[in-house]
């Protein structure tokens, strides 16, 4: 959960009407929120890491306008074009490849509206942006500033400006050195030669992305346009967080304007607000919600969620506003109905056959296994079986993927074959951090099976992998011995040669006729890839197979 502190003026004042705190405590968990006290003048509020789009007063009170019928569907976004233009330059295209931006005339500030506004842009850091690795928000007051403007990679030395909560020029490196959010956030520029930045045609520098603005473009109660950049490495994500800043300044009645942005490749018009459409069966959202709703009714619980919906025969054809960045699957539209029917309408309802559970025979081998690394001074990982097939080819994976047709996401295209390459990108995020680094994961690989009547296998894998100046294939191949020893499985060692290892210093671990796994020292090429500077040795094997 996120927490957040919302000011009661504004918020009614967006909402058209007072609210008492009771009244709050009762509706807001009813739009994915929940009330967590109040004083005078504030709310506190927290609200699920799935919704970045509520994690402001104008997001709440747009949802809870829905949820009362104030105003229900699709919200407009109305966008005018602007003579501004960002070109991006291909220097940025290995480090922080992304921007979108747009420009909101006719704001107005008080020292409340600015902490509200910077305790978004911080929200929407922690949550969609991943602490500014994947994006970044920048503010500017325009009214100095001479565009077009051009973000580009340069030398860590060679440009100097003021930052905000300095009053001296540094240049970049120094910035990363001695700045209070350079030395936070410079993780995310950790394996960069040059580094990104933004300036006007007067080489005014607006942002050092994603660490600090400059002073030059500072916002304060005398601002009456803001421009708006956003930075990353995702550009769905930075696209989203854009048309979250865009309806919220909307709200508030100040007017949007689009920016041109030159890609190497062709030009785009940003924010791009076109609505993403899914459908969804009324039927199955009624097998799954165990509720009688014809598909009218079914759309009019997602018009109360603020999503453009129309009847097609049993199906509903969904319009999702391009702020919503939790919809993967119609089962999310499913979530949505339940939503908009109401959670306190649901009436609990015992089961008419009792079972008693246990834990399985897989997931206790799975603990135990965690349980024998953890002892032996690992640290557990938990990474997600959707993966992608640029982390794969990083990590030399041995096996063809079992791919995703449609993918929402080019994060998620695949699904891992093996647990190494989520391992090597964990340290890869760890280099600031202290050396050894030890870390383990069990966990679900699928792999193709024809055989199989899904065509794919899934399977339960152990992968350990240890980070410093001394690992070797004797430290790893010990430590796998004694696990799989310990989990009623004997190997024995034969030499294996594979591009994930380096010649000769990598094994197969065999089990009587069956191979269960490959332990070694991980081949420097694959660790330069992910920038990692230390020698790496790790082990995988399996463990189980699912059967469903």
């Amino acid at each position: 959960m996120v927490s957040l502190t919302l000011r009661k003026k504004l918020f009614q004042r967006l909402y058209g009407k007072k609210l008492s705190d009771e009244k709050l405590a009762d509706l807001l968990p009813l739009v994915k929120c929940s009330f967590d006290g109040a004083t005078e003048d504030e709310l506190k509020v927290e609200v699920t890491g799935d919704r970045p789009d509520l994690l402001s007063s104008e997001g709440v009170v747009r949802a809870l306008k829905g949820f009362t019928e104030i105003e229900k569907g699709l919200p407009e976004l109305k966008l005018t074009p602007s003579k501004l233009e960002f070109t991006v330059d291909k220097s940025v295209a290995s480090v922080r490849p992304y921007l979108v931006s747009a420009l909101v005339e006719g704001v107005s500030f008080d020292d409340d509206d600015i902490a509200e506004l910077m305790q978004l842009q911080e929200k929407l850091h922690l949550t969609l942006g991943r602490r500014r690795k994947k994006v970044a928000i920048g503010v500017h007051d325009p009214a100095q500033l001479k565009p077009p403007f051009v973000y580009k990679a340069v030398r860590p030395n060679s440009v100097y400006f003021i930052p905000l909560g300095k009053d001296f020029q540094m240049n970049l490196e120094e910035i990363l050195r001695k700045h209070e959010k350079g030395i936070e956030y410079a993780y995310t520029l950790a394996q960069a030669s040059a580094y990104p930045i933004i300036m006007d045609s007067a080489d005014q520098v607006l942002s050092f992305p994603p660490i600090i603005n400059g002073v030059l473009t500072q916002v304060t109660e005398s601002t009456e346009d803001v421009l708006l950049d956003i930075t990353g490495t995702d550009f769905n994500a930075c696209n989203t967080a854009l048309n979250i800043m865009c309806h919220n300044f909307a709200d508030r009645g100040s007017k949007i304007k689009s920016v041109a942005i030159k890609y190497a490749e062709g030009k785009k018009t940003t924010p791009e607000t076109k609505p993403a459409v899914m459908h969804v069966s009324a039927a199955e959202a009624n097998k799954a919600l165990g509720v009688k709703l014809s598909p009218k009714q079914a759309a009019d619980c997602l018009l109360k969620q603020r999503i453009g919906a129309m009847v097609e025969g049993d199906y509903v054809a969904c319009e999702i506003p391009r702020y919503r960045a939790d919809f993967l699957h119609p089962i999310d539209l499913i979530e949505e109905i339940a939503l908009g029917y109401g959670y306190n309408k649901f009436e609990p309802k015992a089961p008419s056959v009792f079972t008693k559970g246990e834990t399985s025979a897989l997931t206790r081998k799975s603990n135990h296994a965690a349980e024998l690394l953890a002892g032996a001074g690992f640290v557990e990982a938990s990474t997600y079986v959707l993966t992608n097939q640029p982390k794969a080819v990083k990590a030399r994976e041995p096996t063809e993927l079992v791919r995703i047709k449609n993918p929402v996401s080019t994060d998620y295209d695949c699904l891992r074959s093996t647990l190494l390459p989520n391992l090597l990108e964990v340290l890869s995020k760890n280099t600031h951090a202290p050396y050894p680094q030890k870390i383990f994961e069990v966990g679900e690989v699928v792999k193709k099976n024809d055989k199989a009547d899904v065509k794919t296998s899934t399977e339960i894998h152990v992968c350990a992998v240890s980070a410093h100046a001394n690992a070797s294939l004797s430290e790893i191949a010990s430590l796998a011995s004694e696990v799989l020893n310990r989990l009623e499985t004997r190997v024995e060692l034969k030499q294996l040669e594979s591009p994930r290892y380096i010649k000769g210093r990598a094994a197969h671990l065999d089990s009587g006729a069956s191979h269960v796994g490959e332990a070694g020292e991980v081949h420097p090429a694959a660790l330069s890839d992910f920038g990692i500077m230390v020698p790496v040795a790790a082990f995988e094997a399996r463990i189980a197979r699912v059967e469903y």
